[in-house]
């Protein structure tokens, strides 16, 4: 009887143990530094769809624009020059459209053909990922780990150097 009584405190013990363990590591999926970026799938530029899943792997700075906003403008190219130095590294700089904020369905391709963006660009039709990522101003940036952590939240307009300084441990 005290064999069996035994046994069973042990095995109760085991499982409590590996149930720690296991939600322990497990991370939330959502918007904030610390969690798992949240996937999302989007009508995207120059092709059909994608999705931030597609690119899991590389560091990921995902960018988030209007074309009326004159710091997105601003800092375009200096995510463009981003990409061609550090791409070989592992680096995928992905651009969000927020399109339900823009004037007009054109004012975007006109602002993505101006500035000549050669990086993956997703339009955000309806609003998804502005109510998911909690935009609250333009532009907003988010640098995610290989491992889909967001290391990094910046509201407000980029700067290559500074860019480079959060991504460099990452890579």
């Amino acid at each position: 009887m005290k064999r069996n009584a035994t046994i069973m405190v042990l095995g109760v013990a085991a499982i409590l143990l590996i149930a720690i363990i296991f939600f322990q590591d497990r991370q939330e999926i959502g918007s904030q530094p610390g969690m798992i970026a949240e996937n999302f799938s989007l009508p995207m530029h120059n092709q059909d769809a994608g999705e931030l899943n597609d690119y899991s792997g590389d560091v990921i700075i995902l960018n988030m624009w209007a074309s009326w906003c004159e710091p997105c403008r601003d800092e375009m190219p200096d995510l463009m020059r981003l990409q061609a130095d550090y791409e070989a590294e592992g680096l995928t700089i992905l651009t969000v459209n927020m399109q339900k904020l823009e004037r007009t369905l054109t004012d975007a391709p006109r602002f993505i053909e101006e500035l000549e963006i050669n990086l993956p660009v997703f339009f955000d039709e309806d609003g998804v990922v502005y109510e998911r990522y909690n935009i609250i101003g333009m532009p907003t940036t988010y640098i995610i780990s290989r491992d889909g952590t967001i290391e990094h939240l910046i509201r407000g307009e980029v700067h290559y150097e500074g860019l480079e300084t959060l991504i460099e441990p990452l890579l």
